[in-house]
């Protein structure tokens, strides 16, 4: 029985460290940017009656931000930043002629121009979000956006005061901080991008066979996939909150926030990862789409905050698990690969669910649970898969020194060695040759950097042999 309960908790037990002394408060412009640009994209002004073509208004304003984000798939790592300046300035140009335009035509192009420079922007942000943060700036950047659409569902929808400021003066304020924000990036980003081809060297990929880590390409594949599954269900919450008005704001909201709390408590507090999280996402989805089935008006209350706190777990844990597969593969060319996937779900797979609901008999909330239940029994069969491949295996970016502030002097020195003696450490072995001229044990470096123990003797083993030394004793004596 003890070892049925001990692998059942096997299951859920982290390898990624989400430890908040690990927020580096001096980087606050970074793991704010990509939330705040998600934000942005709220502050518009439009008119949810309108129709082109067949397509409604909160249909249309899917596609140019999709084509923003398909822009990024053509910018080199360079690009990024002044792409982002650039993109932040004309949202700004745009933003007055929302609620300034009148007529419907006018404010729908000026909303969508807006959308679509939104789009570009944002795949900036979550660019550095993915590449210049560890897990739990992330984290903490991503609870942050579902914070605010909880407020924004509860408070703004329920007070038409609030959403006249917010739609004017509140979003030209917000704007202007924004902009701040944007311009603040410049001092923060002093380490490079990775670069588009990485050479991967003997020695890591040795320590990769010793901790079993299967292959980032894989981990990313399927990380995209259940990216593809979560953008699929939220279209789902989009036409039953647009087409029919069946989803209640201030209960959808308040199930955002009790994801937040929900979130916290099992990730930080009690240390699970993220398969623990993507199952109850699965579970409250599907609860509450079933719910929702029933017409009836208590019905479609407790349902709303059911999907709602599905869909507040959902958001959080797939974009956690995206910028970490992304920066774990050092690669720019993946990143450009995410921007794809995401430029075809908000153009294509949008476009193909909006004409299935226009041209189906059926009502609205059975097709959304065909789908839902669809996917969630497609992501259950493919479990013992994605636990083995992905769940069990180290498919964040790690644990690195880089990301905690109490090292960054000890980094500074080692790196001073490194250049001086030319010994071309790897990463983990120039964290390691710090971490021991700091005193620390082969089995404290294990623990802090979350790799085993074979693994530690392993690259000193390397380090030993570059630096021409036998025993920690004549490390200490020629480096301490």
């Amino acid at each position: 029985m003890n070892r049925l309960v001990s692998a059942i908790k096997g299951l859920f037990q982290t390898r990624d460290e989400l430890s908040l002394g690990n927020i580096r408060r001096d980087l606050w412009p970074l793991w704010l940017i990509f939330p705040f640009t998600v934000i942005l994209g709220d502050s518009r002004y439009f008119d949810m009656g309108i129709a082109v073509a067949g397509f409604e208004s909160y249909e249309l304003m899917l596609f140019p931000f999709g084509i923003g984000w398909l822009v990024l798939t053509l910018m080199t790592q360079k690009q990024v930043y002044p792409i982002l300046k650039i993109g932040a300035l004309c949202s700004a140009v745009l933003l007055p002629f929302q609620f300034i335009l009148t007529g419907d035509i006018p404010k729908l192009a000026v909303f969508m121009a807006f959308q679509f420079v939104n789009g570009v922007c944002a795949g900036c942000a979550f660019s550095m979000f993915c590449f210049k943060l560890n897990n739990i700036e992330r984290f903490s950047g991503l609870t942050i956006t579902i914070f605010y659409y909880s407020l924004y569902y509860t408070i703004y929808r329920a007070l038409p005061a609030v959403q006249v400021f917010y739609k004017t003066w509140g979003s030209v304020v917000f704007m202007a901080f924004y902009i701040v924000v944007v311009f603040l990036l410049g001092s923060k980003l002093k380490n490079p991008v990775p670069n588009e081809v990485v050479r991967i060297n003997v020695s890591q990929q040795t320590a990769d066979e010793l901790t079993g880590s299967p292959s980032k390409g894989s981990k990313m594949k399927m990380v995209i996939a259940l990216h593809i599954v979560y953008y699929s269900i939220m279209c789902m919450t989009n036409y039953l909150e647009g087409a029919q008005n069946i989803i209640y704001s201030m209960n959808f909201g308040l199930g955002q926030l009790s994801s937040i709390i929900i979130i916290i408590i099992v990730m930080l507090l009690l240390n699970r990862n993220a398969l623990y999280i993507w199952l109850m996402y699965l579970v409250f989805t599907l609860l509450g789409m079933s719910v929702i089935n029933y017409d009836s008006k208590a019905v479609y209350e407790i349902g709303s905050y059911f999907y709602g706190f599905g869909d507040g777990l959902g958001y959080i844990i797939i974009l956690y698990l995206c910028a970490g597969a992304i920066k774990k593969s050092k690669s720019f060319r993946v990143y450009k690969l995410f921007c794809l996937i995401v430029f075809l779900e908000y153009f294509l797979i949008s476009g193909i669910f909006s004409r299935a609901f226009a041209l189906s008999e059926a009502s609205y909330h059975t097709i959304a649970l065909g789908v839902v239940l669809a996917l969630c029994s497609l992501c259950l069969f493919a479990f013992p898969v994605l636990q083995k491949r992905l769940f069990e295996t180290d498919w964040t970016d790690g644990i690195h020194l880089k990301d905690m502030a109490e090292y960054s002097k000890e980094l500074a020195d080692t790196d001073a060695i490194n250049a001086k003696d030319q010994l071309n450490l790897t990463e983990r072995e120039h964290e390691i040759l710090t971490m021991l001229l700091k005193g620390i044990a082969a089995k404290e470096i294990s623990h802090t950097l979350k790799i085993s123990y074979p693994t530690v003797n392993f690259h000193i083993g390397n380090l030993y042999r570059k630096l021409g030394v036998q025993s920690k004793a004549e490390l200490f004596s020629r480096y301490k």
